[in-house]
């Protein structure tokens, strides 16, 4: 399974950076995590044709999570689109989903293809999860594995313990650094995490590598420093993603 970032920003984006979102590829099913700008064009900056994508993940409606679902959707129709797209989320998300939908009056019995809502992904050699979150609003943590590898995704989240127990056995832990430590009341008050924490949490979930990702730059001196701070914590390999960057796991 590989990953690639089409943005590493918290909700305020930063010049050279939009907000958190993911392509996971394993050769067999291409997995879009979170909608947000231009989902067509990162998938294409990437290298990949939009129309081979399986799976869309929204792990909670926040805008900078859910918000280019619909300019998705309606390209994907546009592009003729034909195979079956399967959205994953919780029931809320998924009803916050609908609604963007029928705001936009996309009539989704003349898109060209299905969209069929999903709380869960299993066949052979890949299965994927939602586990409850740990945010201002319902969301939902991302657990994939495949034949080679497992990952774990927080999404926007408050440190806490549930969340090494939900990773413990996986390799991979993306995790959110949405602000420095210091900064931790407003941090908790807002359902937000430290890159300190996020080390924190791979080191007791027992994982070899970590990804920082919704982060707010203008809270960090700059990049150095979020791995820096989380490295305090995590002994691990740490990557702070370049965007449309394929990275292994």
């Amino acid at each position: 399974m590989r990953i690639a970032f089409s943005g590493t920003s918290c909700a305020v984006a930063a010049a050279d950076s939009g907000f958190t979102s993911f392509i996971l590829s394993n050769g067999e099913v291409l997995i879009l995590v979170d909608a947000s700008g231009n989902p067509v064009q990162s998938i294409l900056k990437m290298g990949l044709d939009p129309c081979d994508l399986d799976i869309v993940i929204l792990t909670h409606y926040h805008a900078d999570h859910i918000s280019g679902y619909p300019a998705l959707i309606q390209t994907l129709s546009c592009m003729n689109r034909k195979k079956e797209l399967r959205v994953l989320s919780d029931n809320l998300t998924r009803r916050k989903a609908r609604a963007l939908i029928h705001l936009l009056e996309l009539n989704t019995d003349k898109l060209g293809f299905t969209l069929t809502y999903l709380s869960e992904f299993k066949r052979p050699g890949i299965s994927i999860s939602l586990v409850p979150g740990h945010h201002s609003v319902p969301s939902s943590m991302v657990k994939v594995k495949d034949r080679t590898t497992s990952l774990f995704y927080t999404s926007d989240t408050v440190s806490c313990p549930e969340i090494a127990a939900s990773a413990r056995g996986v390799k991979v832990l993306a995790h959110e650094a949405t602000a420095s430590h210091i900064n931790l009341p407003v941090l908790e008050k807002d359902g937000h995490s430290s890159a300190y924490q996020a080390g924190e949490t791979a080191t007791k979930a027992g994982v070899e590598m970590l990804l920082l990702c919704h982060i707010c730059w203008n809270q960090y001196p700059d990049s150095k420093s979020v791995v820096e701070e989380a490295g305090r914590s995590f002994s691990g390999k740490i990557i702070l993603p370049e965007l449309f960057r394929w990275y292994d796991l």
